[in-house]
């Protein structure tokens, strides 16, 4: 039986990470040891963590003074523009409270709990946000709302935020190499290689053995990535329309 051929370049840091962790949750039952190829899992649980931690020091944003007042002020942005939102619902003018269930559905549509996300998904999905308040019938709300400035607010703060994270990741990370991220995850796909043809051979010796299972186990998971990176795209693709826009 055969892992599903993927190509590893296309994987982010993060996804190639949570690959492997799966890849290593589904064979921790099989006994490396006993077959006396306990180096083929060691290879892969090094290298593994060797790439978590050269990550953590890349993307990590230390909360400086300048990123956390400028969280702090796209925080309470969105939360005011779900707060005169419900408000509006509430209105006794049916123009009003059809205005507001529109931007009820357009909060809801892009993470009423936006404000606590990740920086990564909470920047992403406000750029998305932002983009559909210029389609007309949201753009026709927030006018009949009166509520422009809480728009307003939204983009000016997530310019402040993004802009605050680009300069600390730029001090942060301005030292560490590309080529040494590129060098450790070389180093995780030949070991990863290496653990699947063995597998492959073992399960076409013994088929229909716990070996085929886990195969099957880790296609699902790469199935799942090669899912998230058509996404990935998708969302890259409306960004990029929006920033030329």
């Amino acid at each position: 039986m055969k892992v599903l051929n993927f190509n590893s370049t296309r994987l982010r840091n993060a996804e190639y990470i949570s690959l492997c962790n799966d890849v290593l949750k589904q064979v921790k039952t099989y006994d490396w040891e006993t077959a006396n190829v306990l180096n083929l899992l060691t290879w892969v649980k090094d290298s593994t963590s060797e790439l978590k931690n050269r990550v953590n020091k890349m993307g990590t944003v230390n909360e400086t003074l300048e990123v956390k007042q400028a969280d702090d002020r796209f925080n309470d942005a969105w939360r005011a523009i779900k707060a005169v939102t419900k408000a509006h619902r509430l209105s006794p003018l049916e123009a009003e409270r059809d205005s507001a269930a529109v931007m009820s559905e357009l909060i809801n549509s892009y993470g009423d709990n936006l404000h606590i996300e990740s920086y990564e998904v909470q920047n992403a999905t406000a750029k998305l946000f932002l983009k559909a308040c210029n389609k007309p019938e949201i753009k026709a709300a927030v006018e009949n709302l009166k509520i422009q400035s809480f728009v307003g607010n939204i983009e000016a703060a997530l310019n402040q935020l993004v802009a605050a994270i680009d300069r600390r990741k730029a001090k942060s990370v301005g030292e560490l190499k590309e080529n040494e991220t590129r060098e450790i995850r070389n180093r995780l796909h030949a070991n990863l290689n290496k653990m699947f043809r063995y597998m492959e051979v073992m399960s076409d010796v013994a088929p229909g053995g716990p070996l085929d299972n886990m195969i099957n186990e880790i296609n699902l998971s790469i199935q799942k990535i090669e899912t998230a990176i058509k996404k990935r795209r998708h969302t890259s693709q409306e960004l990029e329309e929006t920033e030329m826009t």
